[in-house]
């Protein structure tokens, strides 16, 4: 494959794809403890859909100019040390928070949802439910908003197979590989996105949960990781405007799009060109840049804890009411705020950490550990499928008005 700068030194991750997660998180974390505050902060869940294209299809095709070939299983290994850890460990504790605390009534859907989401198919779990007029609210649970992790796991197993098959084709007729790769994931991209936006119309809780609906979301972070790489200070007037756009395309989108029966719809471009203009700016050294403020330790720290205080935060909210026996209030929802932060920094500092970069002379065990992985989310599948069977549904009137729900949980 020719040497291309786009991925060689775009791909990897920089001061300014840490800002863009630190806005994301802010925004669904937001959302989710005051929603009047940003009533359309799930836009976030969209940021991390456009950055995790770019990173992951820059990832795969530094490993094609590098290797001459796509090595699935170094992919796949990263990815499980990158999300299954600190996933499982929040998924367990859920499965047995709701059996201390929950109402026995809450037993069966939280504990399915559970088993949804260690398999990753909660989206689709959402998107049935979705269906079935008596479920059609989508009540939320604590783990509802594993939904969005499971998209983007299903695009993990999908897009590498994409690009190889790109690659195959390129090889097959004797074109620049970069040239099919970019006009594969272009139709796959475009493709989704009309099938997106037809499926808005359609049915809107359908189209929210739907890969193949969302897919376009990672196809244009994905089609960035192809695109030529600025060199030095070029432009730099231009980039700096760009990412003050970027960013307030997804302010706008976080604070106005209320309607979310349009959603995702063509309005679904908005947050996902504005992430874009951001990382297609990169760092500028211009007058009136935001680079020194991306760059700022706390906003790179918060960027960085985004994972785990996303796993986190939305089961600490769930659970809370369900401990106290009343709604929580605003001070309670401060102090929620606080814990999240301080349990997302501990479960990344020694679940996600340890095995997102183990020390070398651990690295010759992981055969192991992808063997006590997957023996951990057996045993919780089993654990989780053997208590709902026998929890059964009671008369009980649901407890979860107890709980601060928004619309989707994401």
């Amino acid at each position: 494959m020719p040497s291309s700068p786009a991925v060689t030194s775009r791909a990897s991750v920089r001061p300014e794809i840490q800002a863009l997660r630190a806005v994301a998180i802010g925004c669904v974390v937001l959302y989710h403890f005051w929603p009047a505050v940003l009533p359309a902060g799930f836009v976030g869940v969209d940021v991390f859909f456009v950055v995790s294209g770019f990173l992951i299809t820059g990832l795969l095709l530094r490993d094609a100019e590098r290797f001459g070939r796509v090595r699935l299983r170094d992919f796949y290994v990263r990815r499980i040390r990158r999300i299954l850890p600190a996933a499982l460990v929040v998924l367990s504790a859920c499965a047995v928070a709701t059996l201390l605390v929950a109402p026995r009534v809450e037993w069966r859907p939280f504990l399915q949802q559970v088993l949804s989401s260690a398999l990753y198919v909660q989206n689709w779990h959402l998107a049935r439910d979705s269906q079935i007029p008596r479920r059609a609210d989508l009540e939320s649970t604590p783990v509802q908003h594993f939904w969005s992790l499971s998209v983007e796991e299903q695009f993990y197993l999908l897009w590498p197979l994409l690009i190889i098959a790109a690659l195959w084709l390129a090889v097959r007729f004797g074109r620049r590989r970069l040239v099919v790769v970019a006009a594969v994931l272009g139709v796959a991209t475009v493709a989704s996105y009309v099938h997106g936006v037809a499926l808005t119309a359609q049915d809107h809780n359908l189209a929210y949960f739907s890969t193949f609906a969302r897919a376009w979301e990672f196809g244009v972070g994905g089609l960035l990781a192809l695109a030529p790489a600025i060199v030095g200070e070029r432009l730099r007037r231009t980039r700096a405007l760009a990412t003050w756009l970027g960013l307030a395309a997804i302010a706008a989108a976080a604070l106005t799009f209320t309607d979310h029966e349009l959603f995702p719809g063509v309005i679904a471009l908005v947050p996902v060109l504005g992430t874009a203009a951001v990382i297609w700016a990169g760092m500028p050294r211009a007058a009136l840049s935001l680079a020194p403020v991306a760059a700022l330790r706390p906003v790179q720290w918060f960027g960085d804890l985004s994972y785990s205080l996303y796993l986190w935060h939305w089961p600490i909210i769930m659970f809370t009411p369900f401990i106290l026996g009343r709604p929580s209030e605003a001070p309670v929802m401060v102090l929620l705020l606080v814990i999240s932060i301080a349990v997302a920094a501990a479960s990344k500092r020694w679940i996600e950490d340890p095995f997102r970069r183990p020390a070398p002379r651990e690295r010759v065990r992981m055969p192991r550990a992808r063997r006590i992985g997957v023996a951990s989310a057996a045993a919780l599948a089993a654990v989780v499928l053997l208590t709902s069977g026998v929890a059964g549904y009671t008369v009980e009137k649901p407890h979860s008005q107890l709980c601060r729900s928004t619309d989707d949980g994401d």
